[in-house]
Parts: C-alpha cells; structure tokens; sequence
C-alpha cells in the first residue's frame, strides 16, 4: 500500500459488502474528521469496513473534489488507488465546512456551478455547526464507476462543520454506525430512513436527476 499512509481494517471473517469511510479528503479536513474517525472501532457482523482517516498525507493543497484535476493530485491519485483496490460496495467520504461556505453547499445552483446536486441536511432545526449535510458521489466518482454507486445510499458524502458540536457528533455517529452494522445498502438505506425520512427522500431524488444527467 502507499507509504504513510494509515488503513485500518475491519474483518468479520464471513462474507459480505465492503463497507469504506474516509476523511482528509483534501486540505486541513483531518483535523475535523479525526475526532470521530479515530475513535470508531467498526465490528462487522458480515463483510468488512476499511477506514482511512486521511487521504491527503502529502498535505498538498486543496483540490477539490469537484474539480476534474483532483484525480490528479496526490490526495486523489491516493484516494483513487484506494476505491481500486477494495472495490467498495459502500463508501462513506467525510468533509468538513465552515459557516462561510455552508450556503454555496445547499445552493439549488450548485449542480450549475460545481455538477453536483446540493448538500441536504439531516436536520436544518439545528445550528449550523449542529448540521451534518449529505448527498451523492463527486463527479469522478460518478463517470469512473458509473454501475457502481447508482443506488441512493452506496455513496455518501457528508459535510461535518470544523467545529461540530455534540448534537452533530450523535448524528454522525448514527450514520457511521448504521453503515457499519448494515449488511446490505437496501438495509443502510431503510435504518437511515427511519430517523431522517424527509431528508433522505429529498437527497434520493436529487441523485436519481443527477445521475439521469448527460455526461
């Protein structure tokens, strides 16, 4: 595997889905997502979940994913390298916002100006630095592996705010662990519907325009 780079993985020993969580997707994201991606200790009970807390260990600048030469970066040729090689079934690609950018990430013109839908909150009752904002693959993730992540689900992006309090680490946990303790996407899917229906309804059809859409 790549040198310095931290993978922790999860076996359960039985056969079923490839579940992956990454972070420090890009700039100074670990510092956010390691709080919770540090401390989670997956056990399976089907299948395995590969954790890699962060992607850009060269800590290069930002890139961002949505732009067409983040697989071009070194965080992105690592983070490509990575869906290569375990072929996840589900993958869970952890960011982190500040209040500033909260309104670019659920603009309705965002799938205008960066080719992907808007961020949905979980719960838009809470303050900002309480929301956890989620939605579908990047767009290099969409044209790379077009039969891969169509189901809603298989694929979450998730924006944390850099300086999330209690309430969105519960949130955050809940998905992470529902993830993990999930053995199909079908099951993922139904667990997170159950605590946020209006939320998942809403980013289920945003996606289903967006992978409808021309490349």
């Amino acid at each position: 595997m790549i040198r310095g780079l931290k993978v922790k993985e999860y076996s359960s020993g039985r056969a079923g889905i490839t579940r992956l969580i990454v972070g420090g997707m890009h700039g100074r994201e670990y510092e956010a997502s390691r709080k919770i991606l540090d401390k989670i200790k997956p056990n399976p009970s089907e299948g395995r979940v590969i954790v890699v807390p962060n992607i850009n260990i060269s800590g290069r600048r930002y890139v961002s994913t949505m732009n067409a030469n983040y697989i071009k970066s070194p965080a992105g040729r690592v983070y490509l390298s990575i869906l290569e090689r375990y072929k996840p079934d589900v993958v869970v690609e952890l960011h982190a916002f500040n209040s500033k950018s909260y309104k670019n990430l659920v603009s309705s013109d965002r799938i205008y100006k960066k080719g992907v839908p808007r961020l949905i909150p979980y719960r838009s009752d809470l303050p900002i630095e309480d929301r956890i904002l989620h939605g579908g693959p990047p767009p290099f993730v969409k044209d790379r592996f077009k039969e891969k992540f169509k189901e809603h689900a298989s694929y979450i992006t998730l924006e944390i705010h850099e300086k999330y309090g209690k309430e969105a680490e519960r949130t955050l946990r809940f998905i992470i662990n529902s993830v993990i303790n999930c053995n199909s996407v079908k099951e993922i899917r139904e667990k997170l519907r159950e605590r946020h229906r209006e939320s998942m309804g809403e980013a289920g059809r945003l996606l289903l325009d967006y992978l409808s859409r021309a490349d």
